[in-house]
This record gives structure tokens, sequence and C-alpha cells, in this order.
């Protein structure tokens, strides 16, 4: 049996632990208010900045939500595509629009209802939150007062094999409206310490328009007519990103290379960039080696670079495979990266040709590519042999 004390120690310490903040309190309420909204439609602009040591990598896009009594649908709009969340109250889906394909995020037993990104998608720990402040929401028309909250982020840590152990904390400040539970900003700022390359990221969120009260389109919360389920979306190809891409804006690309570089599409601006989507077991991959080496060696640093991005491959492959076969451009594990939706190729080998603009001139794919290739960096002003 256990000691007297003890247990009303571990009886205390749970209570303490497991008890609301005022803030965490307030928060209860606001969301009450918002939820009690027949429909709340806003419109945010997100911005994130991830600082390394040596380095910092920027990138922005929209964020459209709807909400409904439990429902809500997130649609995230960026240069290259646009993703879209769905919560019909009893099950989350996710796809990209314009697409057939969905598919359905299983969640585990007993797990909460899943929530926007805006409101950290579940690792926000509001039962200690903190009431940081309160002053005028800033609107136009009937001035509302915003109470400033502060949040932390559940930590975590585990073990990576590539960058060994990674331990993550960080806090969310989010700002409400006492009047409606309105969200109207929010910043979240998280720091990531691994053997390789810590950062730290912060996402802030800036509300560009809002409306509520209306009868909701309850259409906004069900999956289309004619989609159907799979377990991973279709990877892009040649010819969506022909058809999607090109002569548009490339999408973001901030990643690591396997020295440990960081690499940005946003600070080669300027020059003529070739993604060349590869692996070390691919024949017609390591027939091209030799014409991209030649091809570095004479435009390399100057009007040209080349980000080989391995697809799929561990480290430990890619590194015996490189010191048989040398490269002098980067390269890029995509195991060891996020790729943006459209840089998730799954034809090998693919080459795209970023202009100097930033805008994406065109793509091949396949054994033959690299004719079509030496046609397309010849109209930038180069000489492929």
């Amino acid at each position: 049996m256990k000691h007297p004390i003890i247990a009303f120690a571990i009886l205390f310490y749970t209570c303490t632990s497991n008890a609301q903040t005022p803030a965490a309190k307030l928060w209860d309420e606001l969301k009450e208010k918002r939820d009690a909204l027949p429909s709340l439609h806003q419109e945010f602009e997100v911005s994130r900045t991830f600082k390394l040591v040596n380095d910092e990598q920027s990138s922005k896009w929209q964020m459209i939500l709807d909400m409904s009594h439990g429902q809500w649908r997130e649609k995230t709009i960026s240069g290259s595509s646009t993703r879209v969340r769905i919560f019909d109250g009893q099950e989350l889906f996710s796809f990209e629009e314009g697409d057939d394909e969905f598919i359905r995020v299983h969640r585990r037993p007993k797990e909460d209802a899943p929530t926007p990104s805006l409101f950290g998608s579940g690792v926000l720990q509001w039962q200690k939150a903190v009431e940081v402040d309160r002053k005028p929401c800033g609107f136009s028309g009937k001035e509302q007062i915003c109470v400033i909250i502060d949040v932390p982020i559940k930590s975590s840590v585990m073990m990576d094999a590539h960058t060994g152990r990674v331990f993550s904390q960080g806090r969310e400040r989010i700002a409400m409206s006492m009047d409606t539970g309105l969200v109207v900003s929010a910043t979240s700022v998280t720091s990531v310490q691994r053997e390789r390359s810590p950062y730290t990221s912060q996402t802030t969120y800036t509300l560009k328009g809002s409306r509520y009260g209306r009868e909701p389109d309850v259409n906004l919360f069900k999956l289309a007519e004619g989609m159907h389920e799979v377990k991973e979306l279709s990877k892009w190809n040649a010819a969506k990103i022909r058809k999607q891409l090109v002569g548009k804006p490339a999408p973001e690309l901030a990643v690591t290379d396997i020295q440990g570089k960081q690499v940005t599409l946003a600070s080669l601006k300027g020059k003529t960039v070739l993604l060349d989507f590869w692996t070390t077991w691919c024949e017609a991959c390591r027939a091209d080696g030799p014409a991209l080496d030649k091809l570095y060696a004479k435009y390399g640093g100057q009007s040209l670079e080349i980000i080989a991005i391995s697809v799929s491959e561990d480290r430990a492959i890619v590194e015996k495979f490189l010191k048989e076969h040398r490269h002098g451009y980067e390269i890029v594990l995509t195991l060891e990266n996020e790729m943006p939706r459209p840089f998730q190729i799954g034809v090998l080998p693919t080459y795209i040709v970023i202009e100097k603009d930033g805008n994406i001139a065109g793509v091949v794919e396949g054994d033959q590519g690299f004719s079509d290739l030496r046609k397309m960096l010849k109209k930038a002003g180069m000489e492929v042999d």
C-alpha cells in the first residue's frame, strides 16, 4: 500500500497538472461562441520562416478556412497547387483540388477530433494556456476587444536514422475576438534540435478577410461526386507538370543537401536551374550522368545550377554510389527533406528546367528525356553535347 503522503502528492500533482488555467477556460468559452455561429469563412495570408545556423528561408501561401457546427474545410493555396482538408464531423479527408483522388486520415481510438492547422492540429496544450494581453482587434465598424493567449506546443523526442536524436518544442501566440471567438492572428514558433542542421521555424497567420452568420453551404464539407479513395495520392509526372506549371513560378524548394548545405530556389534566381530526379538503380539516370557532369563543368556556378534529387533512397546507398561516381553539383535526398507536392516525382529520370526568372520552362522524363532536355537548355543559351 502506498504511503498516505506519497498518495496525496500523486493525487495533488494529477489534479494540478490536469487543472485548467483561466486562459484555458476562456479558450473554451470563445470556442463555444465560434462554434455557435451558423457558418464562418476566413482568409489568411500565411508566412513561414526557417532560421538555420547560417541561413534563413521563407515562404508564403494563402489559407481559406470554412467552419460550421463542428465541421471544417481548410484550403491551402501555394504557387504550385491547392491542397484541401475536410472534416465532416466524423472523418478527415485530404486531396488536391481538381483531382479525383482522396485519402482518409485515420485516427487512433479516443483521439480528439482533428482541428485546422490554425489551431495547432491537436498539438497545442490548451490546459496550460496563459493570457498575455487584451487590446482592440482593429476591425472596422464596431470595435471589438481581442485577447492574446500563449499556448505551449507539445514537446516531442524521436530518433531519426539520418539525423540522430531530434527534440522539438515551441509555443503559439493567438489573438481572438472576445465577441465572436474569431481568430485574428496566430504565430507559432518551434525550435528543433538535431545533430545536423538544427533550426527554428516561425509560422504566422494574418487575417485578410472574414464573414460569418450566413447559412452554411453544406457541400463545402463533402467530397465531390466521382472521387475515389487511395492509400497515397498519385505522384506528379511530366504531363501534369506541363499542364499545370509550365510558364508559372516553380514551387518553393528549400532543402538541405547531402553535405548539410542549405539549397533554395529563391536564392538561385538569375540562373537557369536544372532539377534532376534520379536513383542509383536507374540505368537511364546512370547513362545521363557523364553528360550532366560535362554540362556542369562548363556552366556550373555561372549561368547554371544543377540539383540532383535522389528519390526514396537511404543516405548510405547514395553515399556509396557517389564514392564511385562523384558529382560536383548538389545532391539532395527526398527521405531527408520535405518536398513540394509537384516535386514528388515517380518516373525516373525526370528533368525540370527553371528559367532565370523562376518560372518552369519545361519538363521531360524517361530514357529518351535527355535529348529533349538538350533542346530546352539550348533555348536557355547553353551548349549540350
